[in-house]
């Protein structure tokens, strides 16, 4: 059975993929009824903060979808 985190993972990698960076890891941090989800990404010519939060509208958009 998968985790939490590889079930969160494989519903993002195509999303970071179509934006031209790879995901490199991801930590899924609970804390009672607040939870964090810290991504590792980085592109072919590094990545700066525009692309951060680039990545970061499009995984908020496909989070809010399948919750």
């Amino acid at each position: 059975m998968a985790s939490r985190e590889e079930k969160i993972e494989s519903l993002l990698v195509p999303t970071i993929e179509a934006l031209g960076f790879e995901l490199w890891g991801l930590e899924l941090l609970s804390q009672g009824r607040h939870s964090v989800l810290r991504l590792y990404v980085d592109g072919e010519n590094g990545i700066n903060v525009d692309d951060c939060a680039a990545v970061s509208r499009q995984v908020s958009a496909v989070m809010d979808v399948e919750d």
